[in-house]
This record gives C-alpha cells, structure tokens and sequence, in this order.
C-alpha cells in the first residue's frame, strides 16, 4: 500500500465508480442524443492508454477499470434521475437575477471559450430539448481577486441534480490535508540533519474539466447564457435572448465531480509514490505538494526555469520529470501556477518547513470567526442543509492548524445527519450553538500557528507524565507512577454496566485537571493508559457522540490553557491493575505493592456533572472543600515528620503506656511471641472485653481500651 499520502491509498480499496442504471437507456432523454447528435461528445485530455499501461501494477484492478472506463465513456454520478417518482422529464430552472450587464456578457463569453476548448456543445435554443435540464450559472468573484469565475448551481430548486445524486456515494475526503503531509515532513527534515528546506505546490489547470461527462448526464448538465441582467430588465418569463449550451465535462458545482476527480488524481499519485518512490508526495484536490532541500534544483525545459528536483523527479530514465509525468498522460498545468519557496500557502496556510509551523492568515482568521458566529447567533436560528455543509466544510479546513476543535462539529453533524434536501431548514438547538460559539471563542484567543513538534514525540520516552486511569461500577481511580501519588473517587449507588464508557472518560478528564494544578508553570507531555479502548477512540479522535462531547471541550479547554500535548493509549486490564484498585478502594492491594504511596480523594470539575445529569447517572460524592495549593513529596513527607511528633499529648501517651503494659502482661500469661500477630491482637481484644465493667463506659465517649488497641494494631 502507498505509504503518507490519502488520496493515493484510497485508490488501493475504494469500490468502483458508478456507471448508469439500465432504466436510464430507456427514458425520452436517449432519443434526444439520438436526434442531436452535434450537441453531445465525450472527450479528456488525459491519455488513457498510457495510463493504463502504467496502472498494470495497481493492485486494486476493478477500480482501475472503472477508471479507464469513465474516462472513456463519461462520468455517471451515483445519480438516479426521478428519486422521488415525481421529477419532470424536463426543467428549465436556468434563470438567474444577473445584476449587471458586465455579469451577462462574462458569463456568454465564457460559455464561447468552453467551446472553443472543446468542453461545451455548439450553442442552441433558446428551448430546452426533451430530457434537459438547466439549472443557474452565475458570475461570482474568484477568492482574493477581483476576477470573477463561472459556477453552476447544480443545488438549485426542489428538482436540482445534486438532488438525484446519491450523496452516501459521493461523501468522505480523500484529500491530503496538512495532518496528512505533517508527518511526512517531519520524517523529511529527521532524514536530512543540518539542511534548509523548501516547499513546492503544482496546480493542475481547470482540474475537474479533464473529467468527461455521460451523454445521458450531459443532459442534465445545460448551461444558459445571455440571460438579460436586471439593469437590462430581464425576466424569467422572456427567453428570447437566451443561448444553451450542453457541458461535455465535470462542473464544480456537481456532487459527484470532487470523487470523481479524487479517483484519477488519486491513480496520479499513486503513480508518482509507487513507481517514482516520491514517498513525500501529497495531493489536495488539484494541488500536488512536497518538500524538498534548498538549492537541490533541476531545469524544466518546456517552462525553460529551474524547480526544485523532487518538483522535476524523473519519469523514465533520465529524460523525463514529475511535470513531464503530467505531460506523459495529457494532464494540463500553467508555469504561473508552479509555485516553490522556503515558506508557501499550503491550501490556505502559511507553511515553514524551517520553523515547522503553519500559521492560518489574519485575514482568513477573522472571516472564519464572523461566520462561524453569525451563523450562531442569526436570529430566525434555522439554516439550510446547504449552509450546515458550507460551514462544515469551512470548519473542517481550519481544524488543519486547529486540531483540538473538533468537538465543535459533533451537534453540528448530528444536526445533518439523514438529510439530504439542500434548501431544507434546520434549526439551531442550544448544545449547537453552545459548540459554535465555544469554537469561535477559542480561535479568537488562538495565535493561529500550529508547532509541529507539539504533534512528533514518542509517548513512551518523552512523556514528562505518565498516568494509569480505570474506573469500576463503584469508583474512579488513576496513579501517577512517577510521583508514587493515586486520585481515588467513589460513586454514589448503582452504577448501570454501560455508563461505566462514561466514567472512564469522566475520569481521564479529572486527572488531567489535577495534573495541571500540579504543574501549571511549564508545558507537560502527557501519556494516559486505560484498558477501555472507547475512552482512546474519543480522546484519540476528539469524536464523541452529544453526551460525551461536554466532558472533550472541557478537556480541550484545559489542554489549550495549560499548553498540553497529549496522548491516550490503550494497556490490558492485568498491566492496569493499579489503577483498578484505586478505582475500587482497594487500599489493602494498593499498600502491598506501594506502602509509601499517597492517595487523595478526588471530585471532577463540575463542569461535567451537567452531563451526568442528563445521562441520568448517580451523581458523584463530591467533597465541599476549598481549593488548595498541592505539596510537592518532600513537604508532605516533612510535615507526616512533623504532624506524627506531635500526635501524642501527655495523657495519651500515658493511656497508650497502660494499654502497652496489658499486652505485654497479656502476651506473657499467654506465652505467645513477643511481635504482635493479627491473632495476637484480636485474641487481646476478645481478652480484655470480658473484664470490662460495663459502667466503666461513658454513652457520649468511644472506648478508650477499644480505641488504644485498635492504634496497636495500627502500629503492628
């Protein structure tokens, strides 16, 4: 299997791409292909043959084949064109409130140079043709420019095609996001000790427009221009000026076009890891980036330019290089957009390969942080499906430097989950925006710079701290093995076996807050072991379903105010047994394997005990004492010094000396040995209680001759 990269190892085991259904080939929209045939044609840039020759090797033949052959014959998007049994044959949803005549005449000239790129039909019109359908393509600016760019709104209307396209099919990243690449970077820069390094990123040109689209799709794909703006007083019920045109190839506002873009960019990659060893290679929708070493350069003869080597790696011999490898198989790239340097924007952040950061812009900072919080707080508190995956997507993109915050996306998701009606209002429920805002808090107070050395230690020799945690049907209990040092808390009634997740997870959270109170002036690396192996999903992954998702944001919020780096391992129950006593109360076992440790009751932060509630779980006995100051070991074991030499008062000590004197007396008469046994004092105790008067005892006072022995005991 392809090592780093995602979108090369998704290529190794996902399933085929769709083609169409038989019922397809039988509906009016075959004869119209039949009839126009000038307004339908399948075409690609990329060389199929040499693809497949190179491809001969991928272990994953089915998918390959599935590949080549869309490549051949169109892209089906997993769709099914009458879901619902109640889709039109034909729709004609093209018109569009166009502001300008300037937004009018982009979008024409734009629709003649797709034809003259051989990617629209010959223009035709101004009806549509039995089976087409047309949805709105409008102007909208280009990110940090002010050019503008043609986007069809496949999401448009109630019988739009993403509507028909099978989003179970078409969802899941297979993108290379920066956690993907940083570990490969890292193993770069371990690999060559001493050097400076670059960065360098190709882009391909037009991206999703190699892929060719099915005819019987390519219906359902018409784009109409020439629409009169509202300066020029157009209206949808005047269509005397409208020009259609059919798109031959994938669009960026269809569903299915990012997988199956991801599919061949994926092969791409793969190529270039596993028959060229570029292992550090990474892929993020149309960009290809890696590292490389300053200075360490080759020429490029078609661009006549140096790029850096691992940019120009050989192909073939010593003839051919990465961006002849495009060349090879007819992939298009523009000079303007092969880009290198010692510091570059990686998919929107600013990476340094020297200083190992990736820093997300002021500017693109604070547009995140006004979304996000409008979204929240907009006063109707219901959104559409469509702007819940907008603001999904956004999120996701910035969880590249800000990891910690995922938890902010679990009501979020869960609010999404089912739907699959893009204009279809979902409201906003407290624990959503609660989440939201907690996000939008956090990001604000943020540098924006994400350390990568915060994410490479090894957690089982470079941890400052490690803590072994468990919790029973009665308790709670970590040890910290280094300080010799067990947090032990009980539970109130009965506890059902299947809470017990919650109390795992409750408990690695206490933990870490009294950890933190116990070193809350420097950085610490924290290594947990726990058997549950939930407890590691949720904290490994920072996913957790709504009623856990409290006790990871109050984790979270910890984490990032006491600057920890954190990791959450699995161990057996045997190698945890420790901490299960602590958890049960168990002292006897703790004492017989550490006699020196000191154990300390222990409450969670109350910031969780909502989440108790709500689960319905018997609450937690928790103690009203004040916060203190912790001792380091050396005071605590001054001050034992010191307490123990001033336990004894003058008449104790003279009790204590006469109930020493009855057992010596005691183990004389008796002829038992001299060191008191177990048998030894409880034979005494059964002893003298048979000559004690019962008017001798006080109803309001313990026994005094009870309570010296029971201290002899203690001594023993």
């Amino acid at each position: 299997m392809s090592k780093g990269s995602r979108t090369a190892s998704y290529t190794e085991i996902d399933g085929p791409l769709s083609c169409p259904p038989a019922e397809e080939y039988k509906h009016t929209a075959l004869k119209t292909i039949h009839d126009y045939p000038h307004l339908f044609h399948v075409s690609t840039p990329i060389n199929i043959d040499r693809l497949a020759s190179i491809l001969s090797i991928h272990p994953n033949r089915v998918f390959v084949a599935s590949v080549l052959r869309t490549l051949r014959i169109g892209l089906w998007p997993w769709a099914d064109t009458d879901p619902t049994g109640d889709f039109p044959e034909t729709w004609d949803n093209a018109w569009a409130n166009i502001p300008t005549a300037e937004e009018r005449e982009f979008v024409l000239s734009q629709c003649k140079e797709e034809v003259e790129k051989g990617q629209h039909s010959p223009p035709f019109g101004p009806d549509l043709l039995p089976g087409m359908y047309s949805t709105p393509n409008v102007a909208v600016p280009k990110p940090h420019s002010e050019d503008l760019r043609l986007v069809a709104n496949q999401s448009a209307g109630e019988f739009c095609q993403n509507n028909m396209v099978n989003k179970s099919e078409t969802k899941g990243a297979r993108l290379d996001s920066l956690l993907v690449f940083i570990p490969l970077l890292l193993m770069f820069v371990q690999l060559h000790p001493g050097k400076r390094f670059l960065l360098w990123k190709s882009d391909v040109a037009g991206a999703f427009r190699a892929i060719p689209i099915h005819p019987l799709w390519q219906l359902k794909q018409v784009v109409t221009a020439n629409i009169a703006s509202m300066m020029e007083g157009g209206s949808k019920e005047d269509k005397s000026t409208w020009i259609r045109y059919v798109d031959w190839r994938a669009c960026f506002g269809s569903c299915g076009s990012p997988r199956a873009w991801a599919s061949l960019m994926g092969l791409v990659v793969w190529i270039a890891i596993c028959v060229l060893h570029m292992a550090f290679l990474c892929c993020y929708v149309d960009d290809c980036y890696s590292v490389g070493i300053v200075g360490d350069m080759e020429w490029y003869e078609p661009y006549h330019v140096f790029f850096p080597t691992n940019q120009t790696r050989l192909l073939y011999g010593r003839n051919a290089t990465v961006l002849y490898l495009w060349d090879y198989l007819g992939i298009p790239h523009k000079l303007k957009k092969q880009v290198w340097g010692e510091v570059l924007i990686i998919i929107g952040f600013l990476v340094d390969p020297n200083k190992l950061t990736a820093t997300l812009p002021a500017e693109a900072k604070a547009d995140l942080v006004e979304h996000v919080r409008d979204f929240a707080l907009t006063p109707r508190r219901r959104r559409s499906l469509h702007e819940f995956e907008q603001l999904a997507g956004w999120m996701n993109w910035a969880l590249n430097v800000y990891p910690l915050f995922k938890p902010a996306l679990c009501n979020l998701y869960v609010k999404m989950s089912g739907k699959s009606r893009a204009h279809a209002t979902i409201n906003l429920n407290k624990p959503l925006i609660e989440e939201l805002l907690w996000f939008v808090e956090h990001v604000e107070a943020s540098s924006g710079m994400l350390f990568f050395a915060n994410i490479d230690w090894n957690p089982f020799t470079e941890a400052n701290l490690t803590i072994f945690c468990d919790a029973s049907l009665t308790g709670m209990g970590f040890w910290i093995p280094d300080l010799n040092v067990g947090f032990t808390c009980a539970v109130d009634g009965d506890v059902m076996r299947d809470k017990i997740f919650f109390w795992e997870a409750l408990c690695w959270y206490a933990e870490s807050g009294l950890t933190f109170l116990a070193t809350p002036e420097c950085p610490v690396r924290l290594a947990v072991f726990t058997d549950n192996s939930n407890t590691v999903c949720i904290f490994d992954s920072l996913h957790a379903l709504p009623e856990y998702n409290p006790i990871l944001r109050a984790a979270v919020d910890l984490r990032v105010k006491h600057n920890i780096d954190l990791r959450v391992l699995h161990i057996s129950g045997e190698d945890n047994s420790m901490a299960d006593a602590l958890s049960r109360e168990n002292f006897d076992f703790v004492c017989a394997h550490s006699s020196n440790m000191v154990i300390t009751p222990f409450s969670p932060p109350r910031t969780t005990l909502g989440a108790v509630k709500k689960m319905k779980i018997p609450q937690l006995r928790a103690p009203r004492q004040p916060k203190r100051q912790p001792w380091s070991r050396d005071k605590l074991v001054h001050e034992r010094a010191i307490a123990l030499g001033l336990a004894i008062d003058a008449s104790s000590s003279g009790t204590y000396d006469s109930a020493l004197k009855f057992l010596s007396r005691f183990l004389l008469d008796t002829q038992d040995a001299v060191t008191p046994t177990v048998d030894t004092l409880s034979f005494f105790v059964v002893y003298m209680s048979a000559h004690i008067e019962p008017r001798s005892f006080v109803p309001t006072a313990p026994p005094t001759l009870l309570t010296n022995t029971r201290r002899l005991h203690e001594i023993a």
